[in-house]
């Protein structure tokens, strides 16, 4: 089985994009450009991690990102905050209330730092000053 999914992962490497799909921080702050699209998948958990770390870097005031649009919004304010010009999109999968769903994030134009930063943010729950 395992050799299986390793042929499946070489193939499906081998026709990404020349994009980079992971952004590392080299050099000053302003040497670095701004990374043309990313695509992030979350699941419940992650979800729920980002939301807390979202409101607690915005304030008790920010509605709770359970859904798109408040995610999107969330997520622009966060990278606005962050000193990042960030475009997200948010999409919920499936479209249905009772099925398991898988959150996907479109960030367009963030700078490398912000995407970091959201990472950590999905893994800790927390985005570190």
């Amino acid at each position: 089985m395992w050799p299986t999914l390793e042929r499946t992962r070489r193939r499906i490497l081998r026709r990404a994009s020349p994009r980079p799909a992971t952004c590392t921080v080299a050099g000053a702050p302003g040497d670095v450009a701004a990374t043309p699209e990313l695509n992030l998948g979350l699941g419940r958990a992650e979800l729920e991690r980002l939301g807390l770390a979202l409101q607690a870097l915005l304030g008790p005031d920010t509605p709770r990102p359970d859904t798109p649009a408040r995610l999107e919004a969330a997520l622009a304010a966060a990278f606005e905050r962050l000193g990042s010009n960030g475009q997200p999109r948010v999409e919920r999968r499936p479209h249905a209330l009772y099925a398991p769903e898988a959150w996907q994030l479109r960030l367009a134009d963030v700078d490398p730092g912000a995407v970091e930063a959201l990472r950590r943010a999905i893994r800790d729950g927390a985005f570190e000053a």
